[in-house]
């Protein structure tokens, strides 16, 4: 072989492993689906924002992750990371039923889930969970209350699904449901954002404290990439981030 034919090789090689590095790039861009659900996650200005979102891409810039976020419904988002490579999703809350489907980034949160009444419906009351067969309860489709309703044997006559999270107080504050679940954190927030007062809501009963709020990932994620992106995202909230969020967006 002749030195231009050597060279003419060499060129053509480099180009290959160009063309290569470059797919091999794209093929490791992350693609976290994200719920509607104020304050963590939500919409603004055409902008996917809210706590969780940015402790999420702090972490990921820390980390220099590539990453794009999809706004997705919750149930559906879940499937999808179930079943596709270099897919997450936030916030989702870590129980039991979903431990071994996903690798778990986190946590983001604490979790505590109440079913809030109209601090006015003195009518309701709830001393145990068979209590709520006589109300109209709101839950999101998918979610974790849902997956507690079914593992407690509570029939799914006795609820009512909606596909997004922020349809549950709309829906409470209208009458047509009695009772709904929630946090304290996303019901100030959203009760600020009509123009309402947290104290109009009162806590029924308390469902849950276990376990936090997490991203969830697909089980194929390299473990290189999940090790990187929780060491960043720990010593993100170590600075204070967090709390600094969560004052901004319910101040």
């Amino acid at each position: 072989m002749n030195f231009k034919k050597m060279i003419k090789s060499f060129k053509l090689f480099i180009i290959i492993l160009l063309f290569g590095l470059v797919g091999a790039a794209k093929a490791q861009e992350l693609t976290i689906y994200v719920d509607n659900w104020p304050p963590y996650n939500f919409i603004k200005n055409d902008k996917i924002v809210g706590i969780s979102t940015e402790l999420i891409e702090a972490a990921l810039q820390r980390a220099n992750i590539q990453y794009k976020l999809v706004k997705y419904p919750f149930k559906r988002g879940l499937a999808t990371v179930r079943s596709t490579p270099y897919t997450m999703l936030y916030t989702a809350a870590r129980i039991p039923q979903r431990e071994d489907e996903f690798a778990w980034i986190g946590p983001l949160h604490p979790r505590k889930v109440y079913l809030f009444k109209l601090s006015n419906r003195t009518d309701i009351q709830i001393n145990e969970l068979e209590d709520i067969k006589k109300y109209r309860t709101g839950v999101l489709s998918g979610g974790s209350v849902e997956q507690f309703f079914i593992d407690s044997g509570l029939s799914d006559e006795y609820y009512h699904l909606v596909n997004y999270s922020v349809q549950l107080l709309k829906m409470l504050l209208i009458g047509r449901f009695d009772l709904i679940p929630g946090d304290p954190l996303d019901l100030a927030y959203q009760m600020k954002s009509l123009g309402s007062k947290y104290s109009e809501l009162e806590v029924a009963y308390l469902l849950s404290d276990e376990g936090g709020y997490y991203m969830v990932a697909n089980k194929e994620t390299p473990v290189e990439i999940l090790v990187k992106i929780q060491e960043s995202l720990e010593e993100v909230i170590a600075t204070g981030l967090r709390d600094r969020v969560i004052e901004k967006y319910l101040r």
